[in-house]
């Protein structure tokens, strides 16, 4: 079994601490599948090593990157990510920042696809309330929605369902 490569940044500890809660959902359903890895301390030729990648970020201030996510982004420009099945999530505050909620992973989302990555594990934005978000597409996320803030209570069954979603997407 192909393993999959998680990797995050996180400045405050509540993405790393939702990669893990995912990365721990995914290995309940395939058991030892997932390697997580903080974004800070990766190189570009590690991420392409894997064929099954989930990136994870949140969004800071007014719908800017994540310092080390803002550092490595250019390195997409350089990377062949053909063939390459990639999920994402995204922390945002929908209440305080309803108007770039998740940017950053509409922001990712765009250097993964130029990188020429496939984009699974699309997420409904039904249950949310905000104004804008790049990371939209009709009515969807293009990754998991995930509100610490405002709807933490929500995030375990989240992570459950998408899990399950990437796990089908990816063919696994």
């Amino acid at each position: 079994m192909a393993k999959i490569g998680l990797f995050f940044g996180s400045s405050t500890g509540a993405t790393e601490a939702v990669a893990f809660q995912l990365a721990d959902a995914m290995n309940q359903l395939i058991p030892d599948s997932v390697e997580v890895h903080n974004i800070g301390a990766t190189t570009p030729d590690k991420i392409v090593s894997y064929q099954y990648l989930i990136f994870g970020l949140p969004t800071w201030n007014t719908g800017q990157l994540q310092d080390d996510w803002e550092i490595f982004l250019p390195n997409f420009r350089n990377m062949n990510l053909k063939g390459k099945k990639i999920a994402m999530f995204g922390l945002g505050d929908q209440n305080g920042y309803g108007f770039n909620f998740l940017d950053a992973l509409g922001m990712l989302a765009d250097e993964v696809l130029l990188a020429g990555g496939e984009v699974h594990g699309l997420w409904s934005t039904k249950n949310y309330q905000f104004n804008e978000s790049k990371a939209q597409v009709e009515e969807y996320f293009l990754g998991l929605g995930i509100d610490q803030d405002g709807q933490a209570d929500l995030t375990p069954g989240r992570i459950q369902q998408w899990v399950k979603e990437v796990k089908q997407d990816f063919g696994l």
